[in-house]
């Protein structure tokens, strides 16, 4: 999978560019980057916000605009960022036993994350909207705090099945629930 991050979230997270990574996570990243680059189910975008002067990334698919929201992130956790976008697509799907199995071939046929610039100027559009429409800046993640703890799982659930995305299909407008069509594209693939 390649993770394309703006400017700002990859100077603040401190992500390296490709070129100033050491030699054998530079040529990984670049094999991953050659291989990935272009098939957008692979394809996320991310974007740093911050909720309670917390860090937050919000990472966006983009073929099928799944988003999830993942709070609380330190630079020391850049590492498992993989980590915690499986962790909550397995428990978004975990009632749909055949994108749960397809899910885990997913991952299995993809193990390795490269980061890069995010220069694609739809997902950045689709980054911002999210960030002001959806989650209201940061403010809309109080409503998921219950006995003073967040609700992460149920925000991830919510945002990818509750939420109208939209994208230009030969110039004509699509409405799409993000949760459904990345499974749609999972069977697709895989089917």
């Amino acid at each position: 999978m390649i993770i394309y991050l703006t400017k700002e979230s990859r100077e603040r997270l401190n992500i390296p560019a490709t070129s100033e990574m050491k030699t054998d996570m530079k040529l990984l990243a670049e094999k991953v980057i050659e291989k990935e680059s272009g098939d957008k189910l692979l394809e996320w975008g991310a974007k740093l916000f911050y909720f309670d002067r917390r860090k937050c990334l919000q990472v966006v698919n983009f073929a099928s605009k799944l988003t999830l929201i993942l709070i609380d992130i330190k630079v020391k956790d850049m590492a498992d960022i993989p980590n915690f976008m499986a962790m909550y697509m397995f428990e978004i799907y975990k009632n749909d036993l055949l994108t749960t199995k397809l899910l885990k071939r997913f991952f299995a046929e993809n193990p390795f994350v490269a980061y890069s610039a995010l220069k694609d100027k739809s997902i950045i559009s689709t980054l911002n909207h999210t960030q002001s429409s959806y989650l209201e800046d940061g403010y809309r993640l109080y409503e998921f705090i219950e006995n003073n703890v967040m609700q992460s799982k149920k925000l991830n659930y919510k945002i990818n099945f509750d939420w109208i995305f939209t994208s230009k299909v030969d110039g004509k407008t699509d409405y799409f629930v993000s949760g459904e069509k990345f499974a749609e594209l999972l069977k697709k693939r895989y089917e």
